[in-house]
């Protein structure tokens, strides 16, 4: 697995703007508003805005949907996510340019209601790391008669191609720095440690895209982490904010990163294997078997399993943890232990818990909200009467999108005492 290498030719982006053209200039994105509303032009959605969001602004955005960082390859192609805007050829190797500091946020009338926040200023702010983006907005609503289904396909390809056309910006406008990541031969001394990469796989708006295929389709899948870095795997799940794994998450995956910076140092980074979740005990099996023998095949040592979700994916965490070790092979298990775990096994003695989400925080009101603020009540955990007289939200934690997930790269953690 160590022949292909991808330079990630990073394009800082400082600033954003509405321009009469789109473009990057002295890092500043440059965005025509009206060409990039008509290129998202979409018969399934209506009411189609774009706006900017820029740290410390009096800005709320909810319910968040998702976010994409910026980015295309650079090799002719012009692709960004394969299966949706691109082709297959050259993922995971070769260039690709990332507008690094901003992102795509999308956002609209709900969809499910396990969506989320993002306040770009005051106490949500400093747990949520895309309150730190500049952030391109964008709104859209389901045309009359669309299924929630069609909605959220709809809105998730709205995301990605507004993604793709800022990205276009980045093409010929130079780089400040190159991230190049590949695996060389290294120590056959070293353990070979994998990551195990569970993803909802439920129907119900539950769902996540891997070369654009609905992972519910798919048996347990070895990629290069060079192909998760290159935008393969496409977020569609509605799952507690807290705990969503953006496509933006995705894109930068901190472990896929942590494991690359100890290759060839203390273990051989020997790939991820994407493992379905499913909601069926049948198909549970199916994919932890199909998991522990992919995990064999490559002679894993050792297994990284950060949790996507809760409640029902802990059978698939322990169940995948039991087996791994009946063969030898260790597991460390990744989990946000907010509520008390649905299922357990001995076998799970070296466990991360990232943090806890259920501080209640008092969030003040805003200047300006990118969708629809009263929807707050609808959001998994928020109590109806969250909003107050005087404009405050009381609501949890774990509303806030991205607040920790099991990807490592939060702004919470937990502490033993």
């Amino acid at each position: 697995m160590n022949g292909l290498k991808l330079e990630l030719e990073i394009v800082e982006i400082k600033d954003i703007a509405f321009d009469s053209t789109t473009a990057v200039r002295d890092h500043i994105l440059y965005i025509d508003k009206e060409e990039l509303i008509n290129y998202l032009d979409d018969p399934r959605l209506q009411n189609m805005e774009v706006d900017l969001a820029r740290p410390g602004e009096s800005v709320r955005i909810i319910p968040v949907k998702d976010v994409i960082e910026p980015r295309i390859k650079d090799d002719g192609t012009g692709g960004s996510f394969p299966g949706f805007l691109g082709g297959y050829e050259g993922v995971g190797d070769g260039k690709t340019i990332v507008l690094r500091g901003c992102s795509v946020i999308t956002t609209g009338k709900i969809v499910g209601f396990q969506e989320g926040i993002i306040d770009m200023s005051g106490p949500a702010a400093r747990h949520c790391e895309f309150s730190e983006l500049n952030n391109v907005v964008v709104k859209a609503d389901p045309a009359d008669g669309i299924e929630p289904s069609e909605h959220e396909a709809a809105i998730r390809e709205a995301g990605l191609k507004a993604a793709h056309f800022l990205a276009k910006a980045g093409i010929g406008a130079g780089f400040d720095s190159v991230e190049t990541y590949q695996l060389p031969e290294v120590s056959a001394e070293l353990p070979r440690v994998a990551i195990m990469y569970m993803t909802i796989a439920q129907g119900l708006l539950h769902d996540n895209y891997v070369y654009g295929i609905d992972a519910k389709m798919l048996h347990p899948t070895l990629l290069h982490p060079n192909e998760l870095l290159d935008g393969v795997l496409v977020n569609g799940t509605c799952v507690v904010a807290a705990d969503k794994q953006t496509t933006y998450r995705h894109q930068n995956n901190a472990l896929v990163r942590e494991l690359y910076a100890r290759h060839g140092v203390d273990l051989n980074f020997a790939g991820v294997i994407v493992v379905p979740v499913r909601p069926e005990l049948k198909e549970k099996k199916r994919c932890c078997n199909g998991a522990v023998n992919l995990a064999r095949t490559i002679r894993a040592d050792g297994v990284i399993i950060p949790e996507e979700g809760g409640g029902n994916p802990e059978a698939d965490l322990m169940m995948t943890c039991r087996a791994c070790e009946k063969h030898g092979i260790k597991t460390v298990l990744i989990i946000a232990l907010e509520d008390p775990l649905t299922d357990t096994t001995p076998e799970a003695d070296a466990v991360i818990d990232v943090g806890n989400d259920d501080e209640v925080l008092t969030l003040p009101p805003v200047k300006k909200v990118l969708g629809y603020e009263e929807q707050v009540q609808l959001l998994s955990g928020a109590p109806e009467n969250c909003i107050g007289d005087d404009g405050t939200i009381q609501v949890p934690l774990y509303v806030i999108t991205g607040l920790h997930g099991s990807l490592i790269g939060s702004h919470v953690r937990g502490e033993v005492y």
